[in-house]
């Protein structure tokens, strides 16, 4: 089964945006870039989630084909997948295409409403590990009194 793993915002002053999500949700702050700015994208997390707040507009944030990055908002989702291959051929027979700055470990597609979508089998929880504690997903029927 695909879960949500990651998600982008693409944001005019990543600094100030991330120390909104720190000070109002308790998220804890992974890295930044530039790491005394962190004017181009700053990356936290709950401890499950990984959440990247990136420049809008920088050449440095992923692009969809067009150029620098023309979308302001949520940038993109991140998908952790049983199966990469397998769920990047789903995408491609559904009329997704693949982004440039795709590698293997981490495909990027435009999905069909021209969101970008992110597909790993691994990565952002290793990033998360080195930094916190990660947490399992506990399902929230679980948490009932």
């Amino acid at each position: 089964m695909a879960r949500i793993k990651h998600i982008a915002l693409s944001t005019d002053d990543p600094a100030k945006t991330a120390e909104f999500y720190k000070s109002t949700f308790g998220l804890t702050e992974l890295r930044r870039t530039p790491r005394d700015t962190g004017a181009d994208g700053v990356w936290l997390s709950d401890g499950y989630i990984y959440f990247a707040i990136l420049k809008h507009g920088s050449d440095e944030a992923p692009d969809l084909g067009e150029g620098v990055s023309t979308v302001k908002g949520v940038h993109h989702i991140g998908f952790y997948v049983d199966d990469q291959e397998e769920t990047c051929t789903t995408m491609e027979e559904a009329g997704c295409t693949e982004c440039p700055g795709s590698s293997k470990a981490n495909r990027k597609y435009k999905g069909p409403d021209g969101l970008m979508i992110d597909v790993r089998a691994r990565g952002w929880d290793e990033q998360i590990k080195a930094r916190m504690t990660l947490y399992e997903l506990t399902p929230a029927e679980s948490q009932k009194v």
